[in-house]
C-alpha cells in the first residue's frame, strides 16, 4: 500500500497572509510492494515522473524493520535522480554481501522510499510540498523463493475472533497483510488501515461487532487481492477458512 509523507519546503515566511499552497504527487513507482528474490542480483524499480510541464528530483533509500535507514543489506542505486517532464527511469535496489546473515528460513523486512522534490518556484511566498512514498520490500531467501505464481496461503494462517475484533496466527515463512475485512464489499477496517503478521507469528486487529461471518483479502506479492470466506462460530477456537472463487 502506499503511504504519503509530507514534508515542507518553503521559501519565505510560512505565516505570511496571502501565501499560495501547491501540493501535487508527481513521481510514482510502478509497484506498490517489491519481493527481492535472493537468487537475483538486483530488483529494478521503475519511477515515472507524471508532471506533463514540471522536472522533479527524486530521492531513494532503503529503511529497515524499525524505520531506520540503512545502507547495510540492500542500497538504492542511483540514490537521487532527475526525471523531466513526463519521463520514466529506473532505480536499481542491490543487494550486499551483509545479506547472508539474516534467517533463511523467512523473509525479512525493508521499506524503499522515494521522495519528489520540486524545483525552486519562481513566484513569491509559495508553500512547496515533498511528496514521499513508502514502499514495503520483501528479502525472500532462496529456501522459499516461489518461481511460479505467488504464496499460497491456503492452510498457512489461522484467524480467531475475539471479543474485540480477531487475532490472525501466521504459519508461513512469508509476512502476510491483510488489506481487507469486511462484509459484501464493505471494509470494517478503519480507513487505509491494514494489519501485517510476521512470519510465525501473529497480528490483532481491533473492530467492533465483527460478524461471525465475514472476508479477509490478503495482499498478494503483485499488489492484489486474494480473498477468503471466514466463518466462525463458538464452538471452535479457529475460524474455518476457504479461498473465494472467482467467477
Amino acid at each position: 500500500m502506499k503511504t504519503m509523507k509530507i514534508n515542507v519546503m518553503t521559501k519565505g515566511i510560512l505565516c505570511l497572509a496571502g501565501a499560495s499552497f501547491a501540493a501535487n504527487a508527481a513521481v510514482s513507482p510502478d509497484r506498490t510492494r517489491i519481493i527481492y528474490n535472493q537468487s537475483d542480483k538486483s530488483v529494478s524499480v521503475r519511477l515515472t515522473n507524471q508532471s506533463p510541464d514540471t522536472p522533479f528530483l527524486a530521492q531513494s533509500w532503503i529503511e529497515d524493520k524499525d524505520n531506520k535507514k540503512s545502507r547495510t543489506y540492500i542500497t538504492a542505486i542511483p540514490p537521487m535522480l532527475r526525471l523531466e517532464a513526463g519521463e520514466q527511469a529506473q532505480v536499481r535496489l542491490m543487494g550486499q554481501a551483509t545479506l547472508a546473515q539474516l534467517p533463511a528460513d523467512r523473509e525479512s523486512l525493508f521499506y524503499y522510499n522515494i521522495r519528489e522534490i520540486p524545483p525552486r518556484s519562481e513566484q513569491k511566498n509559495v508553500m512547496q510540498i515533498a511528496m514521499q512514498s513508502r514502499i514495503k520490500l520483501f528479502w525472500r531467501p532462496k529456501a522459499i523463493e516461489i518461481p511460479d505464481g505467488q504464496v499460497n496461503l491456503v492452510g498457512k494462517v489461522d484467524i480467531s475472533r475475539t471479543a474485540s475484533g480477531l487475532t490472525l496466527k501466521n504459519k508461513s515463512p512469508y509476512f502476510i497483510t491483510v488489506g481487507y475485512i469486511g462484509v459484501n464489499g464493505k471494509t470494517l477496517l478503519p480507513k487505509t488501515a491494514s494489519m501485517m503478521a510476521e512470519p510465525f507469528g501473529q497480528a490483532v486487529q481491533e473492530i467492533k461487532n465483527l460478524p461471525a461471518n465475514f472476508q479477509v483479502g490478503y495482499i498478494g506479492d503483485y499488489g492484489g487481492l486474494h480473498m477468503f470466506k471466514i466463518s466462525c462460530n463458538s464452538v471452535q477456537a479457529t475460524c474455518q477458512s476457504e479461498p473465494v472463487k472467482k467467477e
